[in-house]
């Protein structure tokens, strides 16, 4: 059950993802290519020229921005691309945002995992990565994965407020709460090491034997 609800909130992430891409990218630069068609000035050949070659780079843009969601579309992106991947699209989205600085590193080479651990890993890191958005106010996120020949390490950390990590425990705190279900279900280890002014570093430690 926990499994398919991975699963069923990744395919609602992507579908939201795909959804704000149409909305506030790809349109917006449909609307563009219209209004540029609609306001072409033949009787001036300079300006006419300009404005058709701004007008094709406007549909280049439009094109490898479909390109991207039909890859979306086809399956989701960790079973396509691999884990490693995934949370390396993770950051990428972060720093779209120009409201972070995120970095993620790989350590070692990324080893053969099942699949059902993966999905729930990936939803593990994007559990902890909303917290780090929503509550943090972080201005550098990092993604650290050392892969090694008996274990996969995964290291989150911001420079954010941090939080007294029983008391949020203690309080009920669902995010946190989700996150050591989880760990659990995949038979992983977890430690949160924060504090208040001290920013946050959480440590998944995923047995591969």
């Amino acid at each position: 059950q926990t499994l398919l609800q991975s699963q069923i909130e990744i395919q609602e992430q992507t579908l939201q993802h795909i959804s704000r891409e149409l909305h506030d990218n790809l349109g917006q630069v449909a609307s563009l290519i219209k209004i540029n068609l609609n306001t072409i000035q033949l009787t001036n050949v300079d300006k006419a020229i300009a404005k058709i070659e701004n007008t094709k780079d406007l549909i280049r843009q439009l094109i490898a921005g479909l390109k991207a969601l039909s890859v979306n579309l086809n399956g989701d992106r960790l079973l396509q691309g691999g884990l490693a991947k995934a949370l390396e699209s993770e950051i990428e989205q972060l720093n779209k945002t120009e409201q972070f600085t995120a970095t993620f590193s790989l350590e070692g080479p990324m080893p053969e995992m099942d699949k059902d651990k993966a999905i729930i890993l990936y939803r593990m890191v994007q559990e902890a990565l909303n917290n780090m958005v929503k509550h943090s106010e972080a201005t550098q996120i990092n993604i650290l994965v050392s892969a090694g020949c008996n274990s996969l390490t995964l290291v989150l950390s911001d420079n954010g407020q941090g939080f007294n990590v029983a008391e949020k425990m203690n309080s009920g705190g669902a995010g946190l709460r989700n996150l050591q279900n989880r760990a659990l279900l995949i038979n992983a280890s977890l430690h949160i090491q924060s504090a208040p002014a001290e920013g946050t570093n959480i440590t998944i430690v995923l047995p591969l034997k």
